[in-house]
């Protein structure tokens, strides 16, 4: 655990071959640690070792298959390298072979997000709360894509559900207070509240 706070202390400060350096020591005392594999493909991509950061992201995928750090970052990192196909792919694997998650719908609707598919986002965070109802994150994504269509009152609603939760989320919390703050609106007889 202490190489592994040293190295996080490293990765914040953007110093990631020192990340690394650490972060390799941690999964070298405890292999089976996931989270320290994730740390050190992290800090590896930063560094530029695309290859490298695919491989040690899929062996701590092979450590634990819940691992949604891992599943998030190798996501991300397929679709930054134009590989949509291939995240994609890998999202619905999840999804497929653990069912009783929400977290692989969830993670799906974010690529559908980054993707310009606000429709599959959706779906997908649907299915997210068919499996967990109560799941605070997805009702936060969707609270997070009906503010992007403009659909202020039904975003409020869902991020209200999701800090009625987890009420631990500050970003949210910012969130309805902008959408219900009063929108001005400027016309020829002065500033004017939109809604009026």
């Amino acid at each position: 655990r202490v190489m592994n706070s040293l190295g996080q202390s490293h990765f914040k400060k953007g110093d990631y071959a020192q990340a690394s350096r650490y972060f390799q020591m941690a999964a070298a005392d405890d292999p089976d640690h996931a989270d320290y594999v994730h740390n050190l493909a992290t800090a590896r991509w930063k560094q530029g070792d695309v290859a490298g950061a695919e491989q040690l992201y899929r062996q701590s995928l092979d450590i634990n298959p819940m691992h949604q750090p891992s599943y998030h970052s190798l996501a991300k990192m397929l679709k930054e390298t134009n590989r949509v196909e291939e995240a994609h792919d890998l999202l619905a694997m999840w999804g497929d072979t653990q069912p009783y998650l929400a977290e692989p719908h969830v993670e799906m609707a974010w690529l559908n997000r980054e993707t310009g598919n606000p429709g599959g986002a959706e779906e997908s965070l649907r299915r997210a709360l068919n499996v967990d109802p109560k799941n605070s994150t997805a009702l936060a994504h969707l609270g997070q894509v009906y503010e992007d269509q403009g659909r202020s009152g039904e975003a409020v609603a869902m991020y209200r559900r999701s800090l009625h939760k987890d009420w631990r989320q500050p970003g949210v919390k910012r969130r309805i207070a902008s959408l219900n703050q009063p929108q001005w609106q400027t016309t020829p007889q002065g500033t004017q509240l939109a809604n009026q």
